[in-house]
């Protein structure tokens, strides 16, 4: 399985939230064939930038992944992280067939 983690900064700027929900999660969903979701996060205590907000993608592997962000929506995808990125993190996640 693979699986991209997606945080948003905290911040105090609505737009910035706005966008995350309205074309974010809009993004991700079309790549994915389902209605991702955010949820709010509660403590990043211990690290170092704090975040408001979490989602998650997940597909059978990054070939599939691949495969999917050079769809209509996931180009759509990547020009809009190219203007959000510095708001947001992203992890990428493979778990080894077994």
């Amino acid at each position: 399985m693979y699986k991209l983690l997606l945080f948003l900064k905290k911040t105090d700027n609505k737009e910035i939230t706005n966008l995350f929900n309205d074309y974010t999660l809009k993004y991700l969903s079309e790549i994915n064939g389902s209605e991702v979701k955010a949820a709010d996060v509660e403590s990043s205590l211990l690290m170092e930038t704090k975040y408001i907000k979490f989602c998650e993608a997940a597909v059978s592997s990054k070939e599939e992944w691949d495969k999917k962000m050079n769809s209509r929506a996931g180009k759509e995808l990547n020009k809009h992280l190219m203007d959000f990125h510095q708001f947001i993190d992203l992890i990428f996640v493979n778990y080894p067939d077994e």
